[in-house]
């Protein structure tokens, strides 16, 4: 009886639009007040406390914080721009630089909705400028953003850790192949697409050559764009591999880095001021060129006027970063304090072993309860939100998978990609509203730099644009189901292989 009650409620309090954190929360107490005698209040100060304490948690707003920091710094500008100088030759053109550009900006920022709203606030005005097709654009810019929570460092893979306590470290090395592998399938989608039907994506031929000398020192150049961004991939993952930091401590690297590019980055008109000052203060200008001599001595503007602009600037963007931080920081850890609660409120009921029991009975092997299990995720993310579905189902599910003998490092990478997927699955994936909303920016903006109306398109464009994207993600959850190595491989040559297995 607990058990048609306990998911009887949670389906009244999801399809009633209760905030997800209140619902699992009033579930716990009502589910507990009346199957069972135990303490419940002292059992939710228990699970408060224990909950979010855990070191490894606090890795979670730094990762945000890190990626806030990134998101308000310009950095996702710089290697765009970068990154599209060599990617202009392939079929499809610029919409390879948003896959190139998420991959690379997710293996940093680790957030989602930070990916997404950097990149298409770059590119969705070069897109309309030079004809391209919406709705793909669009498309490629939702499924690129949601890289950022399976190639590391990735906040879902921290969470999906601390509810099946396996290692961050071996789940990081196990999300890289198939990280890459997604964005690789998702261009080569582009790609035959743009061949089949090139009026979707004009060639970026026009000005480019192959075999221009000046071209290529242009592009070898524009890397240096890129080095912020390594040295940042670097400090977070390789002190994680190397063993000198747990991943807490490196994401608290990560944020320190974060906020020093962004203050050197932001900071570029300090220098000319301040060498002008230094030129004429030394008498080193009278040994300048006559048009660098003219230049210099007309540069009037006072470093500390500069110092204080850049001080003023890098204050604001922290304020921005750190409330944002704030209320993502607090809506997470809300639902995971409630998590543990039902978490503890199934355990104590037995509605867990039940539910594992019966499907043990069903003598599922491996491979075909995780097919049972992509099918249900892909349906629940159609109406739930993608972090939510982690932490409500995860727990309940864990006896079931150890007692079938599913590997939960191999089962994290698929779940992470189907959280993935309901971040850009129509009608609730929240990556789409993002976009739309940061599309509709983009819309009035031009049309008020034009003196027109603005003519706003409808989040249908959004949804139809993602679903060829959700293929791939299909295409790539089937080779890591049938080819489990792909996943694994990877964590075993680093780490070793566990025992048991």
């Amino acid at each position: 009886m607990a058990i048609g009650v306990a998911f009887g409620l949670m389906g009244a309090f999801f399809m009633g639009g209760l905030y997800v954190a209140a619902a699992l929360g009033c579930l716990s107490l009502i589910i507990m007040w009346f199957f069972s005698d135990a303490p419940l209040w002292n059992i939710m100060a228990n699970k408060a406390w224990e909950g979010n304490t855990s070191f490894i948690l606090v890795a979670v707003p730094l990762f945000i914080l890190m990626g806030e920091l990134m998101n308000r710094s310009g950095m996702g500008e710089r290697m765009y721009a970068t990154i599209s100088r060599w990617l202009w030759f392939l079929p499809g053109g610029l919409i390879h630089t948003n896959i190139a550009s998420c991959a690379i900006f997710a293996a940093c920022s680790g957030s989602s909705v930070a990916t997404s709203a950097t990149i298409s606030r770059v590119s969705l005005p070069v897109f309309r400028a030079r004809g391209y097709n919406e709705r793909l654009v669009i498309g490629s810019l939702a499924a690129g953003g949601t890289l950022g929570i399976l190639i590391p460092p990735s906040i879902s893979l921290i969470i999906y850790g601390v509810l099946v306590e396996e290692s961050i470290g071996r789940l990081y090395l196990a999300g890289f192949l198939p990280g890459f592998m997604l964005a690789g399938i998702f261009m080569v989608m582009i790609a035959i697409a743009a061949l089949i039907w090139p009026n979707i994506a004009p060639k970026e031929s026009e000005g480019q050559s192959m075999f221009d000398l000046q071209q290529w020192r242009e592009r070898i150049v524009s890397l240096l764009a890129l080095i912020p961004v390594a040295g940042l991939i670097f400090v977070v993952l390789g002190t994680i591999y190397m063993g000198i930091a747990t991943p807490t401590e490196a994401a608290a690297f990560g944020v320190s880095g974060a906020l020093v590019i962004g203050i050197l980055l932001n900071a570029d008109r300090i220098w000319q001021p301040a060498g002008a000052f230094l030129l004429r203060k030394t008498g080193i200008v009278n040994f300048l060129p006559e048009n660098a001599r003219i230049e210099v001595r007309q540069s009037t503007l006072a470093p500390l006027q500069e110092y204080t602009r850049v001080a003023k600037f890098t204050w604001e963007v922290m304020q921005a970063a750190f409330m944002s931080t704030i209320r993502t920081t607090g809506m997470i850890f809300l639902i995971i304090l409630a998590a543990f609660t039902l978490s503890f409120a199934f355990a104590r009921l037995g509605i867990s072993q039940d539910i594992a029991d019966a499907i043990t009975g069903l003598n599922l092997n491996e491979i075909t309860l995780v097919i049972v299990l992509v099918g249900f995720y892909l349906v629940l993310g159609t109406f739930m939100e993608s972090f939510s579905m982690l932490v409500t189902t995860i727990p309940i599910l864990v006896p079931t998978l150890e007692q079938v003998g599913v590997d939960l490092v191999w089962f994290g990478i698929i779940m992470v990609i189907l959280v993935e997927a309901a971040l850009i699955s129509p009608p609730e994936g929240i990556n789409l509203y993002v976009l739309h909303g940061v599309r509709q920016d983009i819309t009035r903006e031009m049309a008020e730099a034009a003196g027109e109306e603005a003519h706003q398109g409808t989040i249908a464009d959004v949804w139809i644009g993602v679903l060829p994207f959700m293929a791939c993600m299909g295409v790539a959850l089937a080779l890591i189901i049938a080819f489990p190595q792909i996943a694994l491989w990877l964590p075993d040559v680093v780490k070793g292989e566990r025992m048991g297995r």
